[in-house]
């Protein structure tokens, strides 16, 4: 736990605090890190350490809550008005709005589906 705990403070996450045998913390992108740092698209997280033949189970769960209205708002304040602006018909305007929602959305969410757990593994065998 203490490398997921080590892990997770060299990421910058926020709130990290250790509950028996669940660590807790916040990411998001109001903090001081590159648009790469891993923790960027999650709200919140809980990863739970459990022992299991000689070794650990790890399981997290993770809200994404911050960049879900982030998105929301970017694409309906920013590009609702430009997509219903421009001179295509506004059904052409309106399919290109969920389109570029998932892109932005979607992207984000595949690529830390991806990644965390990469993060998760890489923070465990350091030493």
């Amino acid at each position: 736990m203490l490398r997921l705990e080590r892990g997770l403070a060299e990421a910058k996450a926020v709130a990290l605090r250790r509950e028996r045998s669940e660590i807790r913390f916040k990411g998001g992108a109001f903090r001081p890190v590159s648009n790469w740092n891993v923790l960027v698209p999650i709200s919140t997280g809980r990863i739970e350490v459990a022992p299991r033949d000689g070794g650990v189970t790890v399981s997290y769960r993770l809200t994404f809550t911050w960049m879900l209205v982030a998105v929301t708002l970017i694409v309906m304040v920013f590009l609702g008005p430009t997509a219903m602006a421009a001179k295509a018909p506004p059904s052409e305007g309106l399919a290109f709005l969920p389109i570029v929602w998932l892109w932005l959305f979607g992207g984000s969410f595949v690529v830390t589906w991806w990644r965390f757990p990469r993060f998760l593994t890489r923070s465990l065998l350091r030493p």
